[in-house]
């Protein structure tokens, strides 16, 4: 690629939704490496997880992403911040073991409130390998009912959600997730079943090495490392805040990271393989807001050449441009000028997706009156997306016909592609 590229005004939504998987340049072949990709996709609703999936593979239908639970391949757990994700079996114990000390305030408030000490954990984390020995997986219903069985938590609802009952039973459940006794895998109805997470590969498999890449450990920095090269590579262009806000990591570790996953993907010897999207990142500086301009520098610095100058504070970025600044996919640019009529076309995409959910700063997207759209108690609950070259166009309710942003369809194509997109990705998901 050139040295410097710009890529024109309100380009950078077109840059992220190629590099999301959402074009046929960059799809995946099948749904678990459409997660690999991605490292980790939304779970908070479960119902949105295989439509956010069969999306961005090619001819995938919802028996692949079910299938795929089923074979232990995908699992839902809590990897990372306080919301549900979906990650390979691979990848689950390290990205859990990178980021667990992100989760460490909520577990001390959240045990002192409940009283929930390491011998209630124990005779929990017991109850339930116990029950999985004997039974297999279960639903979350069963596996309570157990620890009521063993008084570990009460079976009724309290009004108080911090009493005895649903507080300790949802501590209880995440916490097991996340000291990686738990995990959730197959799925029956609307629920994915709580499955022995001790048989996934162990933390000591991922780019941390034989410390796990946990905090404190030689391998942590790799391992953030390569967080951040799966996250650029299938979210470019971001920022370190975006990273952030992804990750809760602190934004100067979130910069160090991208750093370094610049400087692994460049250096020589690098086994670059396009086709499973292992490829060089490259910084680039954002002109005019997220709706301007994106100004490539290469992949290996400003000046295109490792030697780009000394260094402030430890980052090649100085601090007066970081705010600007955008890492991305090397490639990305070329990949959108091959895939510019795919990336415009109207796309039917779940709540809670990663092109909506998954930055800080999103107004490539949508703008205000669009979040409260898609948001609209700002109580977490997220609406279906409609996107049209780049845009919010509309959202689709569960059980409600389509909410446009501005009242009513701009035009008579925007409300056929709509109509015909919808129509579409219900069929996908509809061969179960």
């Amino acid at each position: 690629m050139p040295a410097r590229a710009t890529a024109a005004p309100r380009e950078m939504s077109y840059l992220r939704i190629a590099a999301q998987g959402l074009v046929p340049a960059t799809s995946a072949p099948d749904v678990v490496e459409a997660v690999r990709r991605q490292l980790a996709v939304q779970g908070q609703q479960v119902s949105s997880v295989p439509h956010a999936l069969v999306v961005r593979v090619r001819g995938a239908v919802r028996s692949d992403v079910d299938a795929a639970f089923a074979a232990g391949h995908l699992v839902r757990s809590w990897p990372m911040r306080g919301t549900a994700h979906i990650t390979t079996a691979s990848d689950h114990h390290w990205l859990r073991v990178a980021l667990m000390h992100r989760t460490d305030a909520w577990t001390r408030s959240s045990t002192q409130r409940l009283g929930i000490n390491d011998a209630v954990l124990a005779r929990a984390a017991d109850t339930a390998l116990g029950l999985l020995a004997k039974h297999g997986p279960v639903t979350r219903a069963e596996l309570v009912s157990a620890w009521a069985d063993a008084g570990l938590v009460t079976a009724a609802v309290p009004t108080d959600f911090f009493a005895s009952g649903a507080g300790r039973r949802r501590h209880l459940l995440v916490r097991l997730h996340r000291e990686g006794v738990l995990a959730q895998g197959p799925r029956r109805g609307n629920e994915h079943l709580v499955v022995d997470a001790r048989s996934l590969p162990g933390a000591q498999t991922g780019p941390g090495g034989t410390g796990g890449g946990a905090r404190g450990t030689g391998g942590y920095r790799a391992a953030l490392a390569e967080i951040a090269r799966r996250y650029v590579t299938s979210h470019g262009p971001v920022s370190a805040a975006d990273l952030a806000r992804w990750t809760t990591l602190p934004v100067r570790e979130c910069l160090q990271a991208l750093e370094d996953a610049v400087e692994v993907t460049t250096a020589a010897g690098y086994r670059a393989d396009p086709a499973t999207a292992r490829v060089p990142l490259a910084r680039a500086r954002v002109r005019g807001g997220l709706r301007g301009a994106v100004e490539v520098w290469g992949a290996q610095g400003a000046s295109g050449n490792r030697d780009a100058g000394p260094r402030e504070g430890g980052f090649l970025v100085a601090p007066s441009d970081r705010a600007r600044v955008r890492y991305l996919r090397a490639d990305l640019p070329e990949l959108l000028e091959s895939s510019r009529r795919a990336a415009g076309r109207t796309l039917f995409l779940p709540s809670f997706d990663e092109l909506h959910v998954g930055y800080k700063d999103r107004l490539c997207l949508t703008d205000v009156a669009g979040e409260a759209l898609i948001c609209p108690s700002s109580n977490g609950m997220f609406r279906p997306l409609l996107v049209d070259r780049g845009r919010l166009v509309a959202v689709r309710p569960a059980g409600e016909g389509l909410l446009w942003l501005d009242g009513q369809a701009p035009s008579a194509r925007l409300e056929r592609d709509v109509e015909r997109v919808v129509a579409h990705v219900q069929r996908r998901l509809a061969q179960v």
